[in-house]
């Protein structure tokens, strides 16, 4: 009786505990880079007329609780396509599934025309643990804003504190010409040798006055 109500407990405390765990992001390939992802976008297309194919995603890691993980890849026309899925193993070595397995009759990659919302790339240095789901937080985050499957914008969110932001780089002022404090040359003030300074010879001499004999 112990061991059913061990067993018991275990299956009501399973799910939170899974939920409770850091989650294996998706992956997503965009301009050449692939990143991990803090965003499921399958999830968005199970619904009444699709349903998740529990059978094929068997959580069987509590950091992967969706049972899958999936690779995207961004094209140059701007849609967000499925390309690749596999079983949600804590194993480096997890089985590929078919995508026709999830969507009969199709081949990858697979237009994720059902999907609007917000794609959300980590980006940087972790600044913050946080052992839930996508909770951890990271110097950056890179959002994509699509709509059915259309990448709209992209924002670019900084989480570092102020401090911790590398000043803004201030332009290169030219230093100013310093001032020529040369000393000016003298004025010469030797007078001009060359100056004739012989009276004029042309000038007419001031007369002399007559002599009156004495008589």
């Amino acid at each position: 009786m112990r061991n059913w109500l061990v067993l018991l407990a275990l299956i009501v405390l399973w799910p939170a505990t899974a939920l409770a765990t850091a989650q294996f992001g998706d992956r997503l390939i965009y301009k050449g880079t692939e990143y991990q992802i803090y965003t499921n976008p399958l999830e968005m297309y199970f619904d009444e007329q699709h349903p998740r194919p529990e059978k094929l995603f068997l959580a069987s890691c509590t950091a992967c609780w969706r049972g899958y993980m999936a690779t995207f890849e961004i094209k140059d026309d701007g849609y967000l396509y499925l390309v690749k899925l596999v079983a949600g193993t804590c194993g480096g070595d997890a089985p590929e599934i078919p995508l026709d397995k999830v969507f009969p009759g199709q081949t990858g990659p697979i237009r994720a025309t059902w999907f609007s919302g917000m794609i959300k790339i980590p980006q940087g240095a972790m600044l913050h643990y946080v052992h839930m789901g996508y909770q951890s937080v990271y110097e950056k985050e890179l959002h994509l804003v699509l709509e059915n499957g259309k990448v709209l914008r992209e924002e670019t969110i900084d989480n570092r504190k102020p401090e911790d932001k590398a000043p803004p780089e201030t332009p290169d002022k030219t230093r100013p010409k310093t001032q020529d404090k040369t000393r000016p040359k003298t004025q010469d003030k030797t007078p001009d040798k060359t100056q004739d300074k012989t009276p004029d010879k042309t000038q007419e001499p001031n007369p002399r006055k007559p002599r009156i004999p004495v008589g």
